[in-house]
């Protein structure tokens, strides 16, 4: 209960008083129960706190704008991998949404999980949609995390073709972490739009004892024809970071470019069991602080 009322607190006004640093220790001692190690941090988590400190870079900036980030992929592995972008918008009206195609994706360039998509434009309540993705522009996605990297980004609506798998559904998410340019931790993300599960495997594709946030997924994922290749694009891609981690869908005949994440669930996502907490951690080198 007093855990509950100390979350109301710090969401109902505390954060926005709080230094980033300081907004990184009360919001992990409420969601880990126990406060970050910053000076000496040994958990993965505690270490992507550090990297949201100290890793300042523009690159960052650059992987965390969903429009600029297409440059750079565009720069280190050509265009074939980018979903085709239909336009980019500052605000969407009955006119845009009649000059769409059919089916489409909505997102937002300046933060994360302000997504729409549409597969049948004709069948969706469109005010509602137009509402929703206006609605995006007033977001400033910094204050709501503290993530540093989305702190006055140009903010755009997108428009971008739905992709959809052999069985007419959106494919599964393949998350690659890399450290120092070489994958060693995958996350696949299942029915992301539904009843969400995800999986963790190593860098071969064996299935871990091991979760994160989300309940693992009972099926067994078959370890796709083109993984290799992916995995290969994810190294070039996170060549020069520390730490990212780069979001592909794999299809049977191709690869696409997701994004690129720098702070995945913002460092508050929790693996089961805790020790893999410190294995993760294990791979992430010390980062100056």
């Amino acid at each position: 209960m007093l855990n509950f009322i100390l979350k109301k607190f710090f969401w109902g006004g505390l954060r926005h008083f709080l230094s980033d640093k300081r907004y990184i220790k009360i919001r992990y001692k409420l969601e880990f129960g126990f406060w970050p190690d910053l000076k000496n941090p040994k958990r993965f988590s505690e270490k992507i706190q550090v990297l949201k400190l100290y890793d300042r870079t523009q690159l960052r900036r650059i992987a965390a704008d969903r429009l600029e980030v297409r440059k750079y992929v565009s720069k280190k592995i050509g265009d074939s991998y980018l979903i085709p972008l239909i336009g980019r918008f500052k605000y969407l009206d009955d006119d845009i949404w009649e000059e769409l195609p059919s089916s489409f994706v909505l997102k937002a360039s300046h933060g994360s999980g302000m997504v729409c998509m549409i597969h049948q434009k004709e069948e969706e309540e469109h005010k509602t949609i137009l509402r929703t993705a206006n609605g995006w522009m007033k977001v400033d996605y910094y204050r709501f995390g503290r993530e540093w990297v989305y702190k006055g980004l140009n903010r755009f609506i997108l428009a971008e073709e739905l992709i959809l798998d052999e069985n007419e559904n959106v494919p599964s998410d393949f998350k690659f972490f890399c450290f120092q340019g070489q994958v060693k931790l995958v996350q696949v993300d299942i029915d992301r739009f539904g009843t969400q599960k995800r999986n963790l495997y190593d860098e071969q594709f064996n299935l871990l004892d091991a979760g994160l946030h989300h309940e693992v997924g009972e099926d067994k994922i078959k370890k796709p024809a083109l993984f290799e290749e992916a995995k290969n694009i994810a190294e070039v891609l996170s060549a020069e970071f520390i730490f990212i981690r780069v979001d592909l869908y794999i299809l049977p005949e191709r690869i696409y470019f997701g994004e690129l994440t720098n702070f995945p669930g913002n460092g508050f996502e929790r693996f089961h069991p805790d020790e893999f907490d410190f294995v993760a951690g294990d791979m992430l080198p010390e980062t100056d602080s």
